[in-house]
């Protein structure tokens, strides 16, 4: 495997968190475990828009290779396949939740929110739409 190499840590954090829908799986699943078809409703519900298949599925797989999700096959029929966070999603999902205080600190008049840390965190239900 070829090594990556970044000028600073966070730099590595940024690509392993970018991408449209990657906080919103880290934070949906650090809520707990769930099936595609799961997790696909739970975000439309959420924002009001169906991420597309194939979307979903490459940022899944993406945060898998990075060690974030944990995807569990049980090997039954009809198929069941699980995503979960692994040790490191759940740390990374700390992390997005204090990003997300902080951003929520310095906030003003130009920038809202839809949701905030205590949604990601789950002390708050989202308002599903």
């Amino acid at each position: 495997m070829e090594q990556r190499k970044y000028f600073l840590g966070c730099n590595y954090i940024i690509s392993i968190v970018d991408g449209k829908w990657k906080p919103s799986i880290i934070c949906s699943l650090g809520l707990g475990a769930k099936r595609f078809g799961e997790l696909r409703h739970y975000l439309e519900k959420l924002y009001g828009i169906t991420p597309a298949e194939k979307v979903l599925s490459e940022q899944l797989h993406q945060l898998i290779a990075d060690r974030v999700v944990r995807r569990t096959d049980y090997g039954v029929m009809p198929p069941k396949v699980v995503y979960s966070l692994t040790d490191r999603g759940v740390r990374l999902k700390k992390l997005l939740i204090q990003m997300t205080e902080f951003a929520e600190q310095i906030q003003d008049d130009s920038v809202s929110f839809m949701y905030g840390s205590d949604e990601m965190k789950g002390i708050s239900r989202p308002n599903h739409k």
